[in-house]
């Protein structure tokens, strides 16, 4: 073997590499589909290991030309199902490059889709992804909001969307009106213990009369609700004995469903409602989320 040859191996390995790489991305250009399913056909991308055995030294190359390949097929998505594609190119995305922190945010934003009348789907993938990207970015304020959005809207698990919403509200840069959704979503999902507790918490640490006020308030509201979920507890058992709605709250207290008579921190009293729950004469409403908030998606 020459010494020329001997020589131009060296400077082969590096042009081989290169034209592998090369070839990966042309790959990626039209990349193969799965049969298809109806007249949809689903994105089948290269795996992981693949990837990045053939595009040694240009994943990140590759994670940003899988990325154009996002955007572009968001923007031509129609259907749920063509949304649904994003989810399978955002996880190939972060495998390869797991601090591309933009890839988590805008894929889970665009993944969840109406179908009409609120029925929602690619939901599950969305949050799985924030919950991906929240292991690497636990402080992303985003985040954090938009999967509390997911649990609270989506799954109605209000329990830890309040956990995901308290988290988020003591973030840099948090929107005021996180913590008050905490503690309403808190007494949502009948946690009124810890809704008090964080709402006490944000009493002693408020800067301000105003918001020590405010808080305040919230104390109040939380001990009127959680008087509101026992009647609500005694008209349910009320029903299952009976068949039928009591007409009033003293009927529950006369008849032993209710054994303490229902205290309201603020002097109301209690009555119940058309739709056969506990109202107060001081609040029009019960603590719960009406419309879910919206962290502005996408």
């Amino acid at each position: 073997m020459t010494s020329l040859a001997m020589k131009s191996r060296p400077f082969l390995l590096p042009v081989v590499t290169s034209l592998c790489a090369l070839l990966a991305l042309l790959l990626l250009v039209d990349p193969p589909r799965k049969p298809p399913r109806g007249a949809h056909q689903e994105v089948l991308l290269p795996r992981e290991d693949v990837l990045r055995a053939v595009g040694r030294g240009y994943i990140q190359l590759i994670a940003d030309y899988l990325w154009i390949q996002l955007v572009q097929t968001a923007g031509r998505a129609r259907t749920a199902e063509e949304y649904r594609d994003l989810y399978p190119y955002a996880d190939l995305i972060t495998d390869l490059d797991p601090h591309f922190d933009m890839v988590y945010r805008f894929a889970a934003g665009a993944l969840p889709t109406n179908l009409g009348r609120e029925t929602w789907v690619n939901t599950e993938e969305s949050s799985r992804l924030l919950r991906k990207g929240l292991e690497l970015f636990p402080d992303d304020l985003k985040m954090n909001m938009l999967l509390a959005y997911n649990l609270s809207t989506f799954d109605k698990n209000y329990r830890e969307a309040a956990q995901v919403a308290e988290r988020a509200s003591r973030l840099p840069g948090a929107p005021a009106y996180l913590s008050q959704l905490a503690t309403r979503l808190y007494a949502q999902a009948g946690s009124v213990d810890a809704g008090l507790a964080l709402a006490q918490s944000l009493v002693d640490s408020a800067e301000d009369e105003a918001t020590r006020q405010l808080f305040e308030q919230r104390i109040r509201d939380l001990e009127l609700e959680a008087e509101l979920q026992r009647v609500d507890a005694a008209i349910a058992r009320f029903r299952e004995t009976f068949g039928a709605t009591p007409p009033d709250v003293d009927t529950l207290s006369w008849l032993g469903f209710l054994p303490e008579p229902p205290h309201d921190p603020q002097g109301g009293g209690f009555f119940i409602g058309s739709d056969g729950r506990a109202y107060s004469t001081t609040q029009q409403r019960r603590l719960e989320i009406f419309t879910p908030f919206n962290p502005g998606r996408g």
